[in-house]
């Protein structure tokens, strides 16, 4: 599984999802804003890339559904 986080302006929103990332330990990248690819507009929400597909600003929940952890 191939997870990459885009990190948002919104802080808040943003270190929930790190800390996610970190309590869980998913092995993710951290991808700058230059490298962004996808069409739709990042910068403001963080956003969670999961084997190519897009999940804009998920709450802890999605998340664990998403990446499969309990």
């Amino acid at each position: 599984m191939t997870v990459r986080f885009f990190p948002g302006s919104k802080k808040q929103k943003t270190s929930l999802i790190a800390g996610f990332l970190s309590r869980f330990k998913v092995v993710h990248e951290m991808v700058r804003p230059e490298e962004y690819k996808h069409g739709v507009h990042l910068g403001t929400e963080p956003a969670v890339e999961v084997d190519g597909r897009l999940f804009v600003d998920p709450n802890e929940d999605a998340l664990k559904k998403i990446l499969h952890v309990k």
